[in-house]
């Protein structure tokens, strides 16, 4: 089990953004320059027309509900948050413990390392449910607890494959001694090399750039990680020269500037369509097609492109390639790597080449076994917001391992303008769909519990 043979498929190096911000010399042209100004005027229109709207069928230039509903228990939902991440720590005393030799990884400390990450994603699930917070306050706590769970299982899993090759290092030097003091025979002589090339082997693997094995192991290091947008931890990771403070304060503003578009279209035009008992589920579909799309690529902006570049200046992490452009993919497969890759990324090195790797299993069982695990934590955030099993968005999620095998029929590949269409008609029509299947219920049973509360 060789988690460090992943690297060579993993490459950190120093990259900008895709989408490239105002603030980077390659739009420093007449043309570059007007199309940011053309997409902030039609938000600021956008903006305009929904405030109108709103005012004419409210009397209130914009209504505060959905604000009731994120706000609340919002200090609660910090400190718990903050208790959360502390968790984590305990991942440093578990490496130490292996460099202490009280456990070793290939024998007990896998089993803990697994145990204690039950226990982790467990605790924050029955505390969601014990300070009964709404779906938002629930979702977001889920998929932060499940991130930190990534974290922490990437870098204990590393740190306990380097134990593994820092004590055999630690034999074979003890043991070289005794070999070169031996007759110079030709079985000793080859069995010398051998050694000899091992440790060099060693010595490379636990060496990452200026970085040592186990000289990593400290809170500092760490704490830098938690702060790198990162799930795949790395003894060093490129860096950059400076932090741009014009840079970070870019990016806040960007964060809230499309967190209002986001808030706008939520309150304004998903909600009441869910909410309305006289639409039929079809028309809810339809009625939800464009809103629902819009939320998707407005969240995809804040999290990809404002809050992991706002971390990435703030640690002077280098390598800002966070996504591909996943919106022109052929297939599903193209789309899982492109869009996500942090999480690609980590499911790459800990799920499926591990599984390679650990039970010798073939790649299209491991492809199917990664799809599993990601379908499962998808819906695991659901089901906690929902408060109910329904398992939609786990077989919508599976269903891409036959679009898959179809999309990579060669007929799809020669005509990849028909892919790309398949490939945005799902877009189009899944979240509305997923919509229709888990918010309505949950929101009409919040609604529910709220008016006979009321009453």
């Amino acid at each position: 089990m060789t988690v460090v043979d992943t690297q060579a498929d993993i490459q950190l190096r120093k990259r900008p953004p895709l989408i490239k911000t105002e603030s980077s010399p390659a739009l420093h042209t007449p043309f570059n320059k007007k199309r940011p100004l053309f997409f902030k005027a039609r938000m600021g229109i956008y903006v305009i027309q929904t405030v109108i709207m709103c005012y004419e069928q409210q009397g209130i230039p914009l209504s505060l509900g959905f604000y009731r509903l994120i706000s609340k228990d919002g200090l609660a939902l910090l400190i718990s948050d903050m208790c959360m991440v502390g968790m984590t720590l305990f991942s440093v005393l578990f490496s130490k413990l292996l460099v202490w030799r009280v456990i070793k990884y290939e024998t007990t400390g896998w089993i803990l390392q697994h145990m204690c990450q039950m226990v982790f994603l467990m605790v924050p699930i029955c505390w969601i449910f014990m300070r009964e917070w709404p779906w938002v306050q629930s979702g977001f706590f889920t998929m932060h607890t499940v991130v930190m769970m990534m974290k922490m299982h990437s870098y204990t899993s590393l740190n306990g494959d380097l134990s593994i090759k820092h004590r055999r290092l630690q034999h074979l030097t003890a043991l070289l001694p005794t070999y070169k003091s031996d007759n110079n025979d030709t079985d000793t002589q080859d069995r010398l090399k051998h050694m000899e090339e091992e440790m060099d082997y060693l010595q490379e693997e636990l060496t990452h750039g200026d970085t040592r094995y186990p000289e990593n192991i400290t809170i500092r290091n760490y704490m830098d990680f938690l702060l790198v947008p990162s799930l795949v931890y790395w003894m060093e990771y490129p860096r950059t020269e400076r932090i741009r403070p014009w840079y970070i304060v870019e990016k806040t503003l960007a964060t809230l500037g499309t967190f209002l578009l986001l808030y706008i279209t939520t309150e304004c035009y998903i909600l009441p369509k869910l909410y309305d008992p006289t639409l039929s589920e079809a028309r809810v579909i339809i009625e939800l097609m464009y809103p629902f799309m819009i939320n998707y690529l407005f969240i995809f902006y804040i999290i990809f492109e404002c809050i992991l570049n706002a971390f990435a200046e703030l640690s002077r992490f280098a390598d800002r390639n966070f996504y591909d452009d996943w919106w022109n993919s052929i297939t599903y497969d193209e789309f899982a790597r492109k869009w996500n890759k942090p999480v690609h990324q980590w499911l790459l090195r800990h799920v499926y080449a591990q599984s390679i790797e650990s039970y010798n299993i073939t790649k299209q069982n491991a492809t199917f076994f990664t799809f599993l695990l990601s379908s499962c934590l998808h819906e695991l955030v659901l089901v906690v917001c929902t408060r109910k099993i329904r398992m939609y968005l786990f077989v919508l999620q599976m269903l891409q391992i036959p679009l898959i095998m179809a999309g990579r029929h060669p007929w799809i590949r020669a005509h990849s303008m028909v892919g790309n269409f398949f490939f945005w008609l799902c877009m189009l029509f899944g979240p509305p769909f997923l919509g229709i299947l888990y918010c309505r219920e949950a929101f009409w049973a919040y609604w529910a519990n709220t008016h006979s509360t009321l009453v």
